[in-house]
């Protein structure tokens, strides 16, 4: 059961992660000083929660943009710069600025990446170094370092560091998403798509079996990934609702997309082998690339919300 509960933490955090790192990726928001602030304050406390560090922002502290990094803990000799800049002549630059300058106060320069995964520094950089004690492996930090750090905390950490980033990463992603009329342009694109492409004779507003998302014991296996992909993203409800409203959203509107989300789950359910992870995945891919929309994520992320939430209205697969 630890092992179980362990995977769905760290799964949780992942997903967060993951939907950071392609907001960053799409907007470079560390080129706006009120992101970049926002960003260095969450690294502050994750790094801190995870890594038993003692963080604080030197830049707020010294009313200044420091020029080699933005967070230090004194005590422990470590300084930390905060970037989506991942070339090695970014490492080159920021080591030359620290070395010399600010490596007498702090024995340890590390990098922090608001990335899944940032690439290779670039070969070797102990020309940079004049002594210093700097390892582009060791240093390097991106959230799936996080992640295998925090997989070898205890549960109650581990719990405490995904509320931590849910918390944080909610109102900064509500801050680095893309427009709300195009969340709700693409909500209103793909209920429709489903509402017209529905097969016909499988469409019934009246038929409903009260005890239908009860029947199959297979739910039990893919419930929770539902509800993590309904919780994750339940602060895009309202644009949800907005959608629903503006389409005309009823009995017959709702059994249309049960129908549409019925055959084409349980087809990907049997393509994925009873994977529902992969299965909803797929999903959603498919349902934005036939209803022929090009999204960004906040768009995508609402049409995850719209699914699942779909999904919790006893739409649920894999019921056939």
């Amino acid at each position: 059961m630890a092992a179980l509960k362990s995977h769905e933490t760290l799964e949780k955090m992942k997903e967060w992660f993951a939907r950071f790192t392609h907001s960053m990726e799409g907007n470079k928001a560390l080129k706006h000083q009120d992101a970049s602030i926002r960003v260095e304050y969450f690294f502050r406390d994750l790094l801190n929660a995870v890594y038993g560090w003692n963080l604080v922002n030197s830049n707020a502290l010294m009313s200044i943009d420091q020029d080699s990094y933005d967070l230090s803990d004194p005590v422990k000799g470590i300084a930390i710069q905060v970037t989506v800049t991942t070339t090695p002549a970014k490492i080159r630059k920021t080591l030359k600025s620290f070395i010399g300058t600010h490596d007498a106060s702090y024995t340890s320069l590390k990098f922090a990446y608001p990335l899944m995964q940032c690439p290779g520094s670039g070969g070797n950089h102990e020309t940079n170094l004049d002594g210093f004690d700097f390892d582009p492996k060791r240093d390097r930090i991106d959230f799936n370092t996080i992640l295998k750090k925090v997989a070898d905390l205890p549960l109650l950490q581990q719990d405490a560091i995904l509320d931590l980033v849910a918390d944080q990463l909610e109102p900064l992603g509500r801050a680095l998403q893309f427009g709300t009329d195009d969340v709700l342009d693409t909500l209103i694109g793909t209920i429709k798509y489903m509402t017209v492409t529905a097969p016909k004779n499988e469409v019934s507003a009246t038929e409903k079996d009260p005890d239908y998302a009860l029947k199959q014991e297979r739910l039990a296996d893919h419930i929770a990934y539902l509800e993590q992909q309904y919780t994750i993203n339940t602060s895009l409800h309202a644009a949800v609702a907005q959608a629903r409203e503006a389409i005309g959203y009823d009995q017959v509107v709702a059994a249309k997309i049960q129908a549409w989300l019925k055959g084409e789950s349980v087809s990907l359910l049997r393509k994925y082998n009873d994977n529902a992870g992969e299965a909803f995945d797929a999903l959603v891919d498919d349902l934005l690339q036939k209803s022929h929309q090009k999204v960004k994520v906040a768009q995508k992320s609402a049409v995850r919300y719209l699914i699942a939430d779909e999904f919790m209205r006893c739409n649920v697969f894999p019921n056939p």
